[in-house]
C-alpha cells in the first residue's frame, strides 16, 4: 500500500544539513572546553605525570634536543629516557619559534593533536561504508567523550600517540584496499612515530589493523594465482609497517633501558622491572575489583551509563552492519584493560588509546539510528540529541570540575629554590622519590634519592663523584610516614655538603638547607616577602633588638593574653590600656611580648590593630603604618616566622579596626613566641599607637 506524503515525511531521514550542524556545534563546544581556563595550573588530575613530561620538555627547551634528553631527578648523566620524546621536542619547538610559555603551548600541541585525529576517524566511518554526512555522527559522539575533552588538552603525550595510531590504522587500511605504495610508506613513518611516541597505545591499535587489513587481503589471496605479484604487495603493505613500528619501539626500549642503567639509582625504572606494573597479573584479570574499576571509569568518564542504555535501544533498531562493526569496536576497546590490566586500573588517562572505538562504535549506532525507517524524524533527531548531550553533563558532572575548582598553586618551596640556589648548581632531595613537582618549578637539577634507598650513601656518592663542575648546593628533606629521618642523619647529610645544620625554610614540601655563608644574603633578598605554604626560618632580629628596654610584665596580667608573657621589651613602653573602647596591651613599636607555650599547644588567636586617632581625619600627622611579626625562636638562634603583615589603616580601609589573626596548625613549638610590632616598611614611628586586644596560644 503506498505510503501517505504525512507518513513519508515523518519516515524519512532529516536533511544531512542536520548532522553538519550537529558536528559544527560539537566542534564549537569541544574547542570552549579545550580551551577553558587555559593558563590555569596543570596540578589538576594526575599531575604526577604531567609533570614528569614538563620536566622533560622544560629542559629540551633550555639545553636542546638530545636522543638521551634531559630529565634531571637522579644525577648523571641527567637523563632517563621514558617515551621517545616526540611530543615534547614539538611543545618545545613550538615555545621557543613562537614565544609562548610551556604550560600553554604544551596545551596548544595536545589540542592540535586531538583535532587533527578527527579527519582520520572520518576517514574510518568511511570504511564502514558510512556516507560523508553520517560519518559526522562518529566524530561527533568522539568530540563529546569527558576522556577527551580533558586530556585532550592535559601537558601529556596521550593525543599525539593516540594521532599517530589512527593515521597509521587509517593509513595502513587504504594501502591495502587500494594497492598504493605510497601510502603504505606513509603508514610505515606512522607506525614509527605512534611506537615511538607511546608503544602501550601503539599496541592497542594492532589488532584492528590486522582486522581491516585482512579484510581487504582477503580477496587477493583467493586471487593470488591470477595476480601474484598484487597479492605479495597487499601482504608487504599489511606487514612491513607493523614490523617498522614495532622494531623502533623495541629498539628505543633498549637504548632507554641502557641509559637507565648508567645510573644506580634509576634502574627500578627500566622495561625489565616496569613489566608486572606494565601488564599487571593474571590475579588481577580475574578480579572483581580490577572490572568494578574499569566499569566505574568507564561510565563516569568515558560513555555514560545513559548514554550506553540509549545505545542499547538503538542496536535493537539498526541493520546488521551497524551492530557488527560497533560490536567489533567495544571488542577493540575491551583489548586495553585486557592487555595492560594494570596501567588502566591506576591511570584513568589509559582510556584515551582506546577510548576512540567504543565512541566510533557509538557513533555506528547512531548512523544507523539516522537511517532507521522504523522511527520518525523527531525521534532520530532526539536520540543523537539525547546522547551527545548526555555526554556533555556527564564531562560537567565529572572531569568538568576541574574546571570550577581553584587548583593548586606550584609550591613556594621550589619558588625559594629557584631564587636561591645558583642556576648550575644540584639541590639534594630525599623524601620525595621520583616525583618531579619541586624539580620543576625550581627549574633546578636534582638529585633525588629513592624511598627506601635514604641509608645508601656509597651508592650517593658513586652518583655524586660525577657531578663537577656541578654541586650541591642545597638539601631538601620531606617527612612523612615513609621517611622519618633522625637528627644525626640530618647533620650527617648537612656537615657533607657543608650546609648550615637548621633549614633556611619549612613546608608540606620539606625543610630546605643551603650553606651558611649564604644566609644572610639570602635573608636581605627575602626580607618582606612571603611564599604559598612556606615558613621562614630568619635569623635573629637586626641590632635594633637587643638595644630594647625590658619592661615590666607584672601589670600585663590580663584575661585578653594567655598565657601570662614570659617578658616583654619596647622602645617606648608596653602597658595595659583602652584602644577604641575596649582592653588592649598599647604597644608602640619596636615591642615585643614574649610568650612560653603551653605545652601541646598547636594554635594562635590574636588580635592586633591601630588607634582610630592615629589616622583620624585632619589629622596633623597620620601613621604610615606598623608592621606585625609573630615567629618562634628556635633553639638554634634562627627565628621561624609564622606570620608578618604590613597594616596601613590611613591608606587601607580593610587595615582599620581590630584585625583577626588565626593561626592553626603554628605548632608544636620548641621555643618561645613573640608578638612583634615595628614601625613598617617606611621605618617612621610617628603617631604608630599599636595595640593587642588579644592573644591566645592555646
Amino acid at each position: 500500500m503506498p505510503v501517505s506524503p504525512d507518513e513519508s515525511d515523518s519516515i524519512r531521514p532529516p536533511s544531512p544539513r542536520w548532522l553538519v550542524v550537529i558536528f559544527a556545534g560539537m566542534l564549537v563546544i569541544a574547542l570552549c572546553v579545550l580551551t577553558r581556563s587555559w593558563h590555569a595550573s596543570i596540578l589538576d588530575r594526575f599531575e604526577f605525570r604531567q609533570l614528569q613530561t614538563a620536566v622533560a620538555t622544560y629542559w629540551i627547551k633550555v639545553d636542546g634536543f638530545r636522543l638521551d634528553y634531559v630529565f634531571p631527578i637522579f644525577g648523571p648523566p641527567w637523563s632517563v629516557p621514558m617515551e621517545f620524546p616526540t611530543y615534547q621536542w614539538i611543545v618545545a619547538t613550538a615555545s621557543n619559534l613562537l614565544g609562548t610559555g610551556l604550560e600553554p603551548t604544551a596545551r596548544g600541541v595536545s589540542v592540535f593533536f586531538f583535532l587533527a585525529t578527527l579527519p582520520a576517524v572520518y576517514g574510518l566511518a568511511g570504511l564502514l561504508p558510512l556516507s560523508p554526512s553520517r560519518r559526522l555522527l562518529v566524530v561527533s559522539a568522539v568530540l563529546a567523550s569527558p576522556t577527551y575533552l580533558f586530556y585532550g588538552r592535559a601537558f601529556m603525550i596521550e593525543t599525539t600517540a593516540l594521532c599517530f595510531s589512527t593515521w597509521f590504522l587509517y593509513a595502513l587500511t587504504r594501502a591495502v584496499r587500494d594497492d598504493r605504495g605510497g601510502i603504505a610508506v606513509l603508514a610505515g613513518a606512522l607506525a614509527v612515530l605512534a611506537g615511538l611516541t607511546k608503544v602501550t597505545t601503539f599496541v592497542i591499535f594492532l589488532p584492528p589493523a590486522a582486522l581491516l587489513a585482512w579484510i581487504h587481503w582477503r580477496p587477493r589471496w583467493a586471487g593470488r594465482a591470477q595476480q601474484s605479484a598484487a597479492f605479495r604487495r597487499s601482504t608487504l603493505f599489511a606487514v612491513i609497517p607493523v614490523l617498522a613500528g614495532l622494531g623502533v619501539a623495541a629498539w628505543w626500549v633498549r637504548h632507554s633501558d641502557r641509559v637507565k642503567d648508567s645510573n644506580p639509582f634509576a634502574g627500578f625504572l627500566t622495561a625489565r622491572e616496569m613489566t608486572r606494573w606494565n601488564w599487571g597479573t593474571w590475579a588481577q584479570r580475574v578480579s572483581a575489583e580490577t572490572w568494578t574499576t574499569n566499569w566505574l571509569n568507564v561510565s563516569q568518564l568515558v560513555l555514560g551509563l545513559g548514554s550506553l542504555v540509549l545505545l542499547a535501544f538503538c542496536a535493537a533498531l539498526v541493520r546488521a552492519p551497524y551492530r557488527r562493526a560497533a560490536a567489533w569496536c567495544a571488542a577493540f576497546f575491551l583489548l586495553g584493560p585486557l592487555v595492560f590490566t594494570n596501567l588502566y586500573y591506576r591511570h584513568d588517562y589509559y582510556y584515551c588509546a582506546n577510548a576512540l572505538f567504543l565512541l566510533m562504535g557509538a557513533g555506528f549506532l547512531l548512523a544507523g539510528i539516522w537511517d532507521s525507517p522504523q522511527l520518525p524524524r523527531a525521534a532520530r533527531l532526539l536520540a543523537v540529541g539525547l546522547f551527545l548531550g548526555g555526554q556533555l553533563a556527564l564531562f560537567n558532572g565529572s572531569y568538568g570540575d576541574y574546571h570550577r575548582r581553584v587548583l593548586p598553586a606550584p609550591p613556594g618551596i621550589a619558588t625559594l629554590i629557584r631564587e636561591l640556589v645558583p642556576a648550575n648548581d644540584v639541590v639534594l632531595i630525599y623524601g620525595w622519590d621520583w616525583n618531579t613537582l619541586v624539580p620543576y618549578y625550581a627549574q633546578h637539577r636534582v638529585v633525588s634519592v629513592p624511598l627506601g634507598r635514604e641509608r645508601e650513601t656509597k651508592v650517593l656518592e658513586d652518583v655524586l663523584v660525577r657531578l663537577p663542575p656541578r654541586r650541591v648546593t642545597a638539601l631538601l628533606i620531606r617527612y612523612s610516614d615513609k621517611l622519618l629521618p633522625s637528627p644525626e642523619f640530618i647533620r650527617e647529610r648537612t656537615n657533607r655538603f657543608q650546609l648550615c645544620p637548621f633549614p633556611l625554610a619549612t613546608s608540606a614540601e620539606g625543610d630546605l638547607y643551603l650553606p651558611e655563608d649564604q644566609l644572610p644574603a639570602a635573608f636581605a633578598r627575602l626580607r618582606g616577602r612571603s611564599f604559598p605554604g612556606v615558613t621562614l626560618n630568619a635569623p635573629p632580629a637586626g641590632p635594633d633588638t637587643p638595644s630594647l628596654p625590658e619592661v615590666g610584665v607584672a601589670s600585663l596580667a590580663l584575661p585578653i593574653l594567655s598565657p601570662h608573657p614570659a617578658s616583654a621589651r619596647g622602645e617606648y613602653g608596653i602597658k595595659a590600656g583602652q584602644a577604641d573602647g575596649r582592653a588592649a596591651v598599647l604597644a608602640h613599636p619596636i615591642s615585643e611580648l614574649q610568650f612560653n607555650p603551653p605545652p601541646g599547644a598547636t594554635q594562635i588567636d590574636a588580635e592586633v590593630g591601630v588607634i582610630a586617632a592615629a589616622y583620624a581625619p585632619g589629622a596633623a600627622v597620620a601613621t604610615d603604618g606598623v608592621g606585625v611579626e609573630i615567629y618562634e625562636l628556635r633553639p638554634n638562634g634562627l627565628r621561624r616566622v609564622l606570620f608578618r603583615r604590613d597594616l596601613d589603616p590611613a591608606g587601607v580601609a580593610a587595615d582599620r579596626g581590630p584585625q583577626t589573626i588565626r593561626l592553626e596548625q603554628a605548632g608544636p613549638f620548641a621555643g618561645p613566641v613573640i608578638f612583634r610590632i615595628t614601625p613598617g616598611p617606611h621605618g617612621n614611628y610617628n603617631n604608630d599607637w599599636a595595640y593587642w586586644s588579644r592573644i591566645a596560644i592555646h
